[in-house]
C-alpha cells in the first residue's frame, strides 16, 4: 500500500481531475467512500445536484473565514494522499477503503482521532487506489500540526498491511527515497525551481505509479507528465533498468541530467515496477 502525499493552493482543480475521466479515459466511476461529515459533503460522482463547485466551497469554508480575517488565503492548504495497494491484493470495498481513509488523516494529523479536525474527502475513481483531499486548517482558523505527514502515512499503510495480509510494497529499510544535495537546491534556486529536479522526478514516479496499471502504462504516465525516460539494455537488448530526467535540467555539456530510478525511489526500479505492476516474482520493497 502505497501512500504519496502532496499539497496545493486550490482545491477546485484537484477535484475536478479526481472526478473527471481521467488522462487516459482511466476513472471509472468517481464517487466519495468517505468524508469529514458524510451528510455535509455533496458528492458529484453520486447526487445529481451535487457539483465540484460546491464541493470545493464546503471544503474551504474555514479557510475563507481565515481569509477574510487576514486578507488572504492560508498558503498551501490543500493536503492531497493517493493511496493504492498491489495487483495481487484483493479488491477492498468502499467500507474498507473509509476505513483507510480515516486512518491516515488522523494518523497525519489532518483530522485527529480526539479533538477538531479538518476537512477532508476520500474520492475512489478506480478499484486499487483512492485519493484523500483536504483543507489544513481547523475550525478556528489555526493549522493542524502535520509535521513529517508522509513518514507517518507510510507507518500508518504499514500498519494496515499487516493487519490486514495486504503485499508490503512501501519503504521500508531496503526501499529508501534519496534527498536532493545542496547543490541541486542551489539550482534550483538559481534556475527559479519550486523544488529540485531530484523533488519533481519522485513526485512524477509516484504519481505515475497510482494511475498505471502496467509499467507500459507507469512509463506512458511519465512521458505525458513531461519526464524525459532513457532505458538501460543488457547485451541481447532487453530492458534492465531506466534513468529519468526533467526537461531544462541539463550538465555543463548541454546534455540532460538523468538520475538512476533506483537512485531516486529503490521501491521504484525496473524490477520491482514490473514486480508490483504485473505480479511477477521481482524483489518487493518492505
Amino acid at each position: 500500500m502505497i501512500p504519496d502525499v502532496s499539497t496545493g493552493n486550490s482545491p477546485r482543480p484537484l477535484l475536478a481531475y479526481l472526478y473527471g475521466p481521467g488522462r487516459r479515459e482511466e476513472h471509472e466511476d468517481p464517487h466519495l467512500v468517505a468524508a469529514w461529515d458524510r451528510y455535509g459533503a455533496p458528492d458529484p460522482g453520486r447526487d445529481p445536484g451535487a457539483t465540484i463547485g460546491r464541493l470545493a466551497a464546503r471544503l474551504d469554508q474555514h479557510a475563507r473565514l481565515r481569509a477574510a480575517e487576514l486578507g488572504a488565503m492560508p498558503p498551501s492548504r490543500v493536503w492531497h494522499c493517493s493511496v493504492r495497494t498491489a495487483p495481487e491484493d484483493p479488491l477492498l470495498t468502499d467500507d474498507q477503503w473509509a476505513h483507510v481513509a480515516r486512518r491516515i488523516v488522523a494518523a497525519t494529523g489532518l483530522a485527529p482521532a480526539q479533538g477538531p479536525g479538518c476537512r477532508w474527502v476520500a474520492v475512489r475513481h478506480a478499484v486499487h487506489h483512492i485519493h484523500i483531499a483536504g483543507i489544513s486548517v481547523l475550525p478556528d482558523g489555526s493549522r493542524p500540526a502535520m509535521h513529517r505527514d508522509s513518514t507517518r502515512a507510510q507507518a500508518e499503510c504499514r500498519a494496515i498491511e499487516t493487519e490486514w495480509g495486504l503485499r508490503p510494497v512501501g519503504q521500508g529499510e531496503s526501499a529508501t527515497t534519496s534527498y536532493p544535495t545542496t547543490a541541486e537546491i542551489i539550482k534550483a534556486e538559481q534556475q527559479g525551481w519550486d523544488q529540485p529536479s531530484r523533488v519533481w522526478l519522485q513526485q512524477r514516479m509516484r504519481h505515475a505509479l497510482v494511475e498505471a496499471r502496467s509499467v507500459t502504462e507507469y512509463v506512458a504516465a511519465l512521458e505525458a507528465d513531461g519526464v524525459l525516460v532513457r532505458w538501460r539494455t543488457d547485451e541481447a537488448g532487453t530492458r534492465v533498468g531506466h534513468s529519468l530526467a526533467r526537461p531544462g535540467d541539463t550538465g555543463t555539456s548541454g546534455m540532460p541530467v538523468y538520475f538512476a530510478a533506483g537512485r531516486l525511489d529503490s521501491a521504484l526500479t525496473l524490477p520491482r515496477l514490473t514486480g508490483l505492476l504485473n505480479g511477477s516474482t521481482a524483489p518487493r520493497p518492505s
